[in-house]
């Protein structure tokens, strides 16, 4: 798979370029700028007028909300347990509930699945993942970005002044409506930095030896995201009676690792993103491992 090889080498040209001199120290937190104001909300702005709702699909959206949720509950638990601080819980958060259903999710579903199988993988991440992101994402950087205790104003302010949510109800306006080809143009080219910017920031932000006190939330995330959430997003299915591809998929896309922009909302955020990075970065490599195995119990059923 062509695709997932080619976020492997941007991590680690990213990691490669925090050894090099010719980029400066502050090279991520300027590509992480860009994106959250000029990739993420082309992207938005592009893929939401692409969204066409077909009720009898509408469960594919609903697995992604359901583990966004139950990551909530669970991190919230867990977080409570060990006493991490708000800007762990919340890279954590933000680790565990968003997947990389796009960039990573579609070559996998269309190499394990076929690409007529293409079609449930965009709905699941264009109705959940990516909605998800430009929302829940907004309100855990808003709420745990801050270690002071802020009220819903303030929380309500960020969100609206956040780039990607102003992107997606914009969107969400003018969904359908007909975009010249100058503008398409220019969307498709800025949408087009996102995915290679993101990772390449992650990965020079990765620091694949790790403290100590990074190992536990680290493997705590990487379990929930990759291994637990397929596991829920099963039997969950299988107590609704769903069978078929939307079955499959759905699940298979639940397994996905953390979701590249994780990493991005977490440092403009002013997370722990050395934490999402290393999860981003370990559950990518594991995944080689995860989906095969994923796919193959799936194919039983």
């Amino acid at each position: 798979m062509g695709n997932l090889l080619y976020l492997v080498i941007l991590l680690a040209l990213g990691n490669i370029s925090r050894r090099l001199p010719v980029f400066p120290e502050n090279t991520p937190n300027v590509v992480n700028l860009f994106v959250i104001y000029i990739s993420f909300p082309a992207t938005i702005l592009l893929q939401i007028n692409k969204i066409d709702i077909q009720a009898d699909l509408m469960v594919l959206a609903l697995v992604p909300w359901i583990l966004v949720f139950l990551s909530i509950f669970s991190v919230g638990l867990i977080s409570k347990f060990l006493q991490w601080d708000k800007k762990l819980t919340g890279a954590v958060l933000l680790s565990v509930a968003l997947g990389n259903t796009a960039f990573f999710g579609y070559p996998a579903v269309s190499a394990f699945f076929g690409e007529q199988s293409l079609g449930y993988a965009i709905i699941y991440d264009q109705l959940g993942s990516f909605i998800a992101l430009a929302t829940f994402g907004t309100i855990v950087v808003s709420i745990y970005g801050t270690s002071q205790k802020i009220s819903f104003k303030t929380v309500l302010l960020k969100i609206v002044g956040f780039p990607p949510f102003i992107a997606l109800i914009a969107g969400i306006f003018l969904v359908k409506t007909p975009v010249s080809g100058m503008m398409l143009k220019m969307l498709e080219g800025l949408s087009a930095t996102l995915v290679p910017l993101a990772i390449f920031s992650v990965g020079a932000q990765l620091k694949f030896r790790q403290p100590s006190t990074n190992i536990k939330p680290i493997c705590i995330a990487i379990f929930l995201k990759m291994i637990l959430s397929p596991m829920i997003a099963f039997f969950i299915l299988m107590f609704m009676g769903i069978q078929g591809t939307v079955f499959h998929i759905s699940v298979f896309q639940a397994g996905m690792p953390s979701m590249v922009m994780a990493g991005v909302l977490a440092a403009t955020g002013n997370l722990r993103s050395d934490v999402t990075n290393a999860v981003i970065g370990y559950g990518i490599l594991f995944s080689f491992i995860t989906l095969p195995i994923l796919y193959y119990i799936l194919i039983s059923f």
